[in-house]
């Protein structure tokens, strides 16, 4: 759908007939294009495997036949991630900012966004629509003339959802930067050239998916269209969303740590102490974002929160399995440590919080950090700290949580070899 914005397209009197007379021929190209595409998805989620895991993946051309090879014992532990990942999804938060936004088009650039959306329920209403072409031109400018709006917004807004010729990635790109907000994921408007004439092809249900992924995978993550980065009121409306969207995540771990009467603190800028003078954290090692004490055994946790993406492949989670190792880590460590040398001070401060029931010596407690993430991702297999999903939090409160081991048997010399987490740094230290 995309290439089709590069391509000098010919029109026919009537779409239905022509398909039903070529039917053979064009499913003939989609059977190819399939294939073709699933192909490029394979190498490309292969190409990030070996680039994650080097000991992981070969290739292999025999007779001119092309194999992909993943080594032993990787087969396992990646039918491992696959298989638990689907675990997790039921308890990923969303930050639907959809409703903050249509009020901030509404207060500061004249109208309403079913305005824009107009024409979806046009074609809601009259199905004949759905399959035709249509141009976008005439329904900007009538926009403009009747509401006296602003001008540039309502040309940039329609911009910023559309794909054409020139922002089009190219087939490469499109499997390496597949969340890419250049992609019809987020851009549901295609403009295609037919006969010479620039036409719209926006579909219903199209429409609604992507304004719904903008404000769920994009918004909150500090992505959206380059063209409404020049409206000043759009721009600080992002930045919000993505610097306050960690509290979606937190608030329902909080709510977990209160039913279950953990004795815990979130968002701890500073630590209370009996004689007023606080000690502020914030601008030497960072907030924590939430801290709680497992007295039964004898654990203080350090929680850093990662409301990360949703992402649904190997090269994606890739991006985030670097951002882990090579940023965070470092933060989490910082804010372990400091817990480590002031334990006695985080005892005061739990002492004040909780003056009645809070009665435990941390100076033999250990100090554990985690991360708490939203959505499942290949870090949590084999990081330095574990990453947690909102299940696993559930699990580690609830006495459930428990590792998977793996046992490996050479089928030569029968040696027997135990791959505990983190599995990969493991798999490379014992099996080379």
């Amino acid at each position: 759908m995309e290439q089709s914005t590069k391509l000098d397209l010919v029109d026919a009197p009537n779409f239905f007939y022509e398909i039903r007379d070529n039917l053979d021929t064009y499913v003939d190209y989609l059977e190819e294009l399939l294939y073709i595409g699933s192909w490029c998805l394979v190498l490309s989620e292969h190409t990030a495997r070996s680039q994650l895991f080097e000991t992981s993946t070969g290739i292999q051309v025999v007779d001119g036949e092309l194999n992909i090879l993943t080594y032993q014992p990787y087969p396992e532990l990646f039918e491992h991630i696959f298989n638990d990942m689907p675990r997790h999804s039921s308890q990923v938060a969303l930050s639907d900012s959809m409703i903050e936004f249509k009020q901030i088009i509404a207060e500061n650039y004249g109208v309403e966004y079913d305005h824009l959306a107009a024409f979806i329920n046009q074609q809601l209403q009259s199905p004949v629509y759905r399959l035709g072409l249509t141009n976008i031109e005439p329904l900007k400018n009538t926009i403009i003339k009747e509401l006296e709006c602003d001008e540039n917004f309502i040309h940039d807004f329609y911009a910023g959802l559309t794909v054409n010729k020139e922002n089009c990635l190219s087939i490469e790109k499109c499997f390496f930067n597949n969340q890419s907000e250049f992609r019809f994921t987020y851009r549901p408007i295609l403009e295609l050239k037919v006969d010479g004439q620039i036409y719209n092809l926006i579909g219903y249900n199209k429409w609604i998916e992507s304004m719904s992924l903008l404000s769920t995978n994009a918004f909150p993550f500090g992505v959206y269209p380059t063209e409404w980065t020049r409206h000043q009121k759009i721009k600080e409306f992002v930045q919000k969303t993505e610097e306050t969207h960690d509290k979606i995540l937190e608030d329902p771990v909080v709510k977990m740590l209160k039913e279950k009467s953990f004795f815990h603190d979130s968002n701890v800028e500073s630590f209370k102490q009996p004689n007023g003078r606080n000690i502020n954290i914030k601008n030497t090692v960072g907030d924590i974002d939430i801290l709680f004490i497992d007295v039964d055994f004898e654990l203080i946790y350090v929680c850093e929160c990662k409301h990360n993406r949703s992402r649904h492949d190997m090269n994606n989670w890739r991006r985030d399995y670097s951002n882990f190792k090579e940023k965070y880590e470092g933060q989490l460590e910082r804010k372990i440590d400091w817990v480590n040398q002031n334990k006695h001070i985080v005892e005061t401060h739990f002492q004040q919080k909780y003056p009645e029931d809070f009665k435990s010596k941390l100076t033999d407690f250990d100090v554990r950090g985690i991360f708490i993430i939203n959505a499942p991702t290949v870090y949590m297999y084999n990081g330095k700290y574990r990453a947690l999903t909102i299940t696993d939090i559930n699990d580690l409160l609830e006495r459930k949580y428990t590792d998977v081991k793996f046992q490996f048997i050479d089928g030569d010399s029968g040696e027997v070899t135990l791959i505990e987490y983190p599995y990969f740094d493991n798999v490379k230290l014992k099996m080379g």
